[in-house]
C-alpha cells in the first residue's frame, strides 16, 4: 500500500480518487509542478470555509502553515503530482499520485444524473462527490474518451457543473457562468478566470447555451487551469453547440494561466 501523510507522519493510506479515511468531511485536489502550486491560498480558502460552518478546527496543512507543507511534501518526496489534502474532525491526510496527461480541447456530454440540490451555500466541494460519482459512471458507461466530460443539469434542466470541472462560456462580451443555485460548487479556477477577465460577468442558470463565442472547461489540476470546448451534445449525441474559433477561448485562457503563474507557491 502506499504512504499518506497523516496527522504529521507517513503512514499506510491510499490518495486515489474515490478511497478515502474514515471521517473524511472535506478534500481538495490540487496540481504540484516542479515544487510550485497554482493558487494554494484559494484552495485552503474553500476547505476552510467548510470547516468553519461545521465548527471543526483548521489543521496546519489547511491553515497553509509552509513549513508543515515542507514537511508532508518531503515525507512523500513529492515535487510533481496530484495532491489531495482530505480534512476531517481531528485529523488531516496528504496523498499524492501521478499527474495524467490532459486533453488540450474538452467535448461536452449532457447527462441524465441530475445535479442534487446543495446542502447550503457556498457549496462545499465534497458535498456532491457522490452524485459527481453516479455521473461520472454514467459518462464512463457511455464508453467516453478521455477528452470528453460530462455536464450535469438540475432539476430545472439548467447547467450546473461538469463531473469533474465548472463551466463558463463567453457571449456577447460578457463572461457567463453557473448560479450556484443549480448545485455547483464555487470552482477554484473559474473564480480565478472571473478575477483576470477583465469583463463583466453574470450568474445564470439557464440551459445549456446554443450560442456562445466561447465555452470554457476549468479545472485546478489542468495546466493553466483551463481548457477551450469544442462542442456541446445533449444526452442522445445531438450537437447544441459547436466553437467556429477556438482563438477567442485561447485568449482567455492564456490570460487565466499567467494569472494563476502570477500566484503559484513555491513548497520544494
Amino acid at each position: 500500500m502506499t504512504k499518506v501523510w497523516h496527522n504529521g507522519s507517513l503512514q499506510p493510506g491510499d490518495a486515489s480518487p474515490g478511497f478515502f479515511p474514515v471521517g473524511a468531511a472535506f478534500f481538495e485536489t490540487m496540481a504540484l509542478r516542479q515544487g510550485r502550486i497554482d493558487c494554494l491560498d484559494d484552495h485552503l480558502a474553500r476547505v476552510c470555509l467548510g470547516l468553519t460552518h461545521l465548527n471543526l478546527p483548521a489543521g496546519p496543512l489547511a491553515s497553509g502553515n509552509r513549513q508543515a507543507w515542507a514537511d508532508a511534501l518531503g515525507a512523500l518526496g513529492a515535487t510533481e503530482g496530484i495532491l489531495r489534502l482530505v480534512v476531517g474532525p481531528g485529523f488531516e491526510e496528504m496523498g499524492v499520485r501521478p499527474i495524467l496527461p490532459s486533453p488540450a480541447i474538452f467535448h461536452l456530454q449532457n447527462l441524465t444524473t441530475v445535479r442534487d440540490e446543495p446542502e447550503w451555500l457556498p457549496r462545499p466541494k465534497s458535498a456532491p462527490w457522490a452524485n459527481s460519482l453516479a455521473a461520472t459512471l454514467e459518462l464512463r458507461a457511455l464508453g467516453a474518451g478521455p477528452g470528453v466530460e460530462g455536464v450535469q443539469l438540475d432539476a430545472r434542466g439548467h447547467v450546473s457543473e461538469a463531473t469533474r470541472s465548472s463551466l463558463a462560456w463567453l457571449s456577447e462580451g460578457e463572461l457567463l457562468i453557473p448560479s450556484p443555485t443549480t448545485g455547483c460548487i464555487p470552482g477554484t479556477a473559474q473564480a480565478q478566470l472571473v478575477a483576470c477577465c477583465g469583463l463583466g460577468v453574470r450568474l445564470v442558470a439557464t440551459p445549456p447555451p446554443t450560442r456562445a463565442d466561447a465555452v470554457f472547461l476549468l479545472r485546478s489540476t489542468l495546466p493553466g487551469g483551463g481548457v477551450p470546448v469544442d462542442r456541446w451534445t445533449d444526452q442522445a449525441g445531438t450537437i447544441l453547440w459547436s466553437a467556429h474559433d477556438l482563438a477567442p477561448a485561447r485568449q482567455l485562457l492564456s490570460r487565466l494561466a499567467d494569472w494563476r503563474a502570477q500566484r503559484s507557491v513555491s513548497l520544494a
